[in-house]
């Protein structure tokens, strides 16, 4: 009996929310823990009992994290109570497990199970069901738990939630500490923090650097002042009282190292704020300067010295060139004298009014570049055409302008040169126009032009360089900056055959300024010791559209994984590397053995995220050297090469079976995918690709025979027996063309009355040379499903005959049973076929029966077989179900299928005069028959007690070497003739006839 306390309704939640709350927590499969185990031991003081446990609940098992009374570390999740339990709200009771048929059940090994449960489920806040705190009693408890105890183990319960959320915020905790630890670090400043009386209380890693301590031990407490002293001792004083009444202080000083010399540092201090908004400490960050103020002492003397060497220039230069200085905003400070011989303009006012000497039609347009210049900071390069006082001539000029920053990097001032480029300027003008047609006709090619002078290494190229491979153009001592690193090799050949052959070309790889890799074509040719001339073009997308027709003829287009084509190639390599090299190749042939049912239930979408997800955690299980591939709908193909050997390969296929075991969800469900393994391996087994692969397949397909859902590895006798089920299948389509298979026919007799009540029609071989065969010898072949339907059409067929035959000489044989296996049912015109041919054959269907046995009725074509029973007996032919009792479930399969006869298996008939066991279970049976109407038959009555036995204990009918074995049509006339003479005799005298005649009873 099972009651719940609490709240009578829960809140809606889904199983994978539940299962990604509990991976949160990391709290599976971890060491025992002193709280959860002093929670379990409170648990069952209080409710007084003898097992208490903390379980949680995976998708598959009850984990035991703590445990009182036993020692079991998990479970099955369908056999355990708390499956149940996490569903319901408040504290699930059981109070006698043995009266409630949903948990009754007992141990394996006959101990005794608890009668008591009493759980309170572990919710997350969201209330999430995570698992239980249970208590157990080997007695049950007709009253339950108090409410007290109830209160308790809900707050017991509370408890444990509590620790866990405590773990998890203590790891994210920790997490962060962490991150914080390595940031601090990672940092080169000198970062420490002072109290508010100016003693040190933390330095970084930075800071212990700079001073030489080997730890914070040796600096803690160190006073602010003692840090910096002399000239900068007043200026650290102020900073630190600034930071201390809540604002940021900052100041420059320097510091004598140890080894002598003086460093500088840019000091910043910051209040560090209380949560009421009051200053409890100060945060100070140094970083060290000297190299700047060095560059910036080393500037001045430059200046200096510049100056100096300005003055000095000769006034006889052909082409004027000015120096000239700015202020921070680009006014003019200071021109050298130069300027004002060119321009004619005073020393006065000469270099305010520089921008007056402009062309007019350029000057708006110039001195806006030269704002945006001055206001970016960097230095600049502009032309500009300049006013010649002595003709009034513009000249061009090209002024180049450099920023001169102090410590923080701000702009102080500006230094620049002016160079004459006139000639220049008009060699450019005249140049432009051809060279405006050959960019043109460039950059519609999507290629550049380049020369390279391989005495000096320079390589001058065209101008749209810059938009075709983001290489400035012009010249420089790099071929092509981007290339890739691969692809060096192959370039420095293509240069060198130039040198021998006069031409060449070379494809290889280049990486863009965005990362982008492009493909590139060069052709090149030498037009004089020093001069080599040659284009690139840009064939990316050629070189795309190759390779995407070589991924679509060599990969899968759903998986993305190696199709069987790249598979057979890589296999063959792999073979022909390891013969040379004396290594190893495996093979493991992986198939989904539930992909049918899973495209069947919830549509192809599934099936292919299946697939998909199937080649992610394969591809994920392997090596870079190793293949994944996809060489058929639900089979996949697994290359692992040396070192693995065979033996690696089979804890692989292990590992890859339970990895592909593991759920996951598709559109809020949760999929289970199983597989069945087959692995092979050279040198252990075949060296060929094709005989490889056999192996494999072979092994695998003994995966799957053995039950599906397992790895097998190939043995030479696995080929064996398929070579002899090959063997068989062959001959069994040469008898099947030749005529041989025949019907024989076993009586069934009456127990009541003697009579023949039957025959039951059994396949036969009539081997040419091995005479009558059984399916003890050719049963294998019904595996075959081609074969096993077209015995059936063929055994069908001539049975109808036989029993027109006995039609028309009015014997009376009862009703013919034939057997269907389970291919025969696979066709989807069974039933119009058989009738098809009884009506031909003139016979009635009431004359037949069918016999199916329960693995039949398991199949996967269970609605199939139901359909095609209800068919056959709608048309009057019988239905009985052969074998009963050595299936599974049989009761359900009387339920829901049409079943006129059952028949009790020849292994319960067998020592029924000795075994009571196998008596009862007989007795049960027809017991079963008599109550639904159903006729039973005994299989395999040999001996006159078996047959006395059941006909006492109300058994219909027998079958059995008692009374005949199995024979030929031809001879059952006359049995059935000799059989009913001998029914109408006297008894003494009808079994000394019989017995004459070679018939037993």
């Amino acid at each position: 009996m099972m009651e719940y306390a609490g709240s009578s309704t829960l809140p809606p939640w889904e199983e994978v929310d539940r299962l990604a709350a509990l991976q949160k927590y990391d709290i599976l499969d971890t060491a025992p823990e002193i709280e959860f185990d002093n929670i379990a031991r409170i648990a069952a003081h209080i409710c007084d009992a003898p097992f208490a446990f903390i379980s949680f609940l995976d998708e598959r098992r009850q984990w035991f994290k703590s445990k009182i009374g036993f020692e079991i570390r998990e479970t099955p999740r369908e056999f355990s109570i708390c499956n149940h339990a996490i569903q319901q709200p408040g504290v699930f009771v059981v109070r006698d497990i043995a009266a409630d048929p949903r948990f009754r059940r007992e141990h394996a090994d006959g101990s005794a199970m608890p009668s008591f449960y009493a759980g309170a489920a572990l919710r997350t806040k969201d209330g999430l069901p995570l698992g239980m705190l249970c208590v157990l009693d080997y007695e049950a408890r007709p009253s339950g738990l108090s409410r007290p105890q109830e209160d308790a183990l809900t707050a017991l319960a509370e408890t444990v939630m509590t620790q866990l959320d405590l773990k998890l915020a203590t790891r994210m905790a920790a997490d962060s500490e962490e991150f914080t630890r390595r940031l601090l670090a990672s940092s080169n400043d000198w970062i420490k923090v002072f109290d508010l009386q100016g003693h040190l209380r933390f330095m970084s890693r930075g800071g212990l650097r700079e001073k030489e301590a080997a730890d914070f031990s040796s600096t803690d407490g160190v006073d602010w002042a003692s840090f910096w002293s002399g000239a900068a001792s007043e200026d650290a004083s102020e900073a630190f009282e600034k930071a201390k009444a809540g604002g940021t202080g900052r100041f420059q000083a320097s510091r004598e190292t140890t080894t002598g010399t003086r460093q500088w540092w840019d000091v910043v201090t910051t209040a560090i704020m209380n949560r009421d908004g009051t200053p409890q400490g100060c945060l100070c960050i140094s970083r060290d300067v000297t190299e700047f103020r060095k560059a910036e002492q080393n500037l001045r003397k430059s200046e200096r010295r510049l100056r100096t060497l300005v003055e000095a220039m000769p006034l006889s230069f052909t082409s004027p060139q000015i120096v000239w200085f700015s202020d921070a905003d680009g006014e003019l400070t200071y021109c050298s004298d130069v300027w004002y011989e060119y321009t004619g303009l005073g020393t006065d006012t000469g270099c305010k009014e520089w921008h007056s000497v402009i062309h007019p039609l350029h000057r708006d347009s110039i001195l806006g570049l030269w704002k945006a210049s001055i206001r970016k900071g960097i230095t600049f390069e502009m032309e500009m055409p300049l006013r010649r006082a002595s003709d009034g001539m513009h000249r061009w000029f090209i002024v180049r302008g450099e920023p001169l920053k102090n410590e923080q990097g701000k702009v102080e001032q500006w230094f620049g040169i002016a160079l004459d480029i006139h000639e220049r300027k008009q060699s450019e003008q005249a140049l432009s126009a051809s060279e405006e047609r050959l960019q043109l006709a460039l950059k519609a090619a999507h290629m550049i032009a380049w020369e390279l002078n391989p005495q000096t290494g320079i390589t001058t190229r065209s101008d749209n360089s810059l938009a075709l491979l983001g290489i400035q153009p012009g010249a420089d001592k790099t071929f092509m900056t981007g290339l890739h690193p691969d692809d060096h090799h192959k370039v420095e050949d293509f240069l060198e055959r130039i040198q021998i052959s006069g031409s060449d070309s070379v494809e290889c790889r280049y990486i863009m300024p965005s990362g982008a890799i492009r493909w590139l074509r060069a052709r090149a040719e030498r037009a004089a010791p020093d001069r080599i001339v040659g284009v690139t073009f840009d064939i990316s997308e050629q070189r795309e559209a190759e390779e995407e027709i070589w991924r679509s003829a060599n990969h899968d287009g759903l998986t993305r994984l190696p199709n069987r084509n790249l598979f057979q190639r890589r296999l063959e390599a792999a073979l022909n590397a390891a013969k040379q090299n004396d290594t190893c190749v495996s093979l493991l042939l992986i198939d989904l053995d539930d992909f049918k049912d899973i495209n069947d239930t919830l549509g192809h979408d599934a099936g292919d995220a299946l697939l998909q997800e199937t080649a992610r955690r394969l591809s994920a299980m392997v090596r870079s050297c190793d293949t994944v591939a996809r060489i058929g709908g639900d089979e996949f193909a697994v290359l692992v090469i040396d070192p693995l050997r065979l033996e690696n390969a089979t804890r692989l296929g292990a590992l890859i079976a339970e990895m592909l075991r593991q759920p996951f969800t598709y559109q809020k469900r949760s999929l289970v995918s199983r597989v069945s393994i087959g692995i092979a391996a050279f040198p252990d087994h075949d060296g060929t690709p094709a005989e490889l692969v056999k192996d494999a397949d072979i092994a695998m397909y003994q995966a799957k025979s053995q039950g599906r859902n397992r790895v097998v590895t190939y043995s030479p006798e696995m080929r064996q027996v398929l070579e002899q089920r090959v063997s068989l299948g062959r001959g069994m389509r040469e008898a099947l063309a030749n005529d041989e298979i025949i019907p024989f026919y076993q009586p069934k007799v009456s127990l009541a009355t003697g009579e023949i009540v039957g025959l039951e029609a059994l396949a036969r071989w009539q081997h040419p040379t091995k005479g009558i065969l059984t399916p003890g010898f050719f049963g294998a072949v019904f595996e075959d499903h081609e074969i096993a339907a077209s015995i059936g059409k063929l055994l069908t067929s001539k049975v109808a005959a036989d029993v027109r035959q006995w039609l028309d000489q009015d014997l009376p044989f009862g009703r013919i049973a034939l057997n269907l296996s389970p291919a025969e049912f696979g066709q989807s015109h069974l039933v119009d076929t058989m009738l098809r041919t009884l009506d031909w054959m003139k016979v009635p269907p009431s004359s037949f029966e069918v016999e199916v046995t329960e693995t039949v009725l398991l199949g996967r074509n269970a609605n199939n077989v139901s359909s095609a029973l209800t068919q056959f007996r709608e048309s009057g032919i019988q239905i009985a179900l052969d074998d009963f009792g050595t299936g599974y479930a049989s009761l359900t399969h009387l339920k829901q299928f049409p079943v006129d006869h059952i028949k009790i298996d020849r292994s319960f008939v067998r020592d029924l005069e000795k075994d009571s066991d196998d008596e009862a279970i007989i007795t049960a049976v027809i017991s079963l028959g008599r109550s639904l109407q159903l006729q039973v038959t005994a299989e395999g009555v040999e001996t006159h007690g078996q047959a006395r036995r059941l006909r006492e204990l109300g058994c219909d009918h027998a079958q059995g070497y008692l009374y005949a074995k199995p024979m030929a049509a031809s001879q059952i006339p006359d049995l059935v003739k000799r059989w009913n003479a001998m029914l109408i005799k006297p008894r003494k005298e009808r079994n000394e006839r019989l017995r004459s005649s070679g018939i037993s009873l």
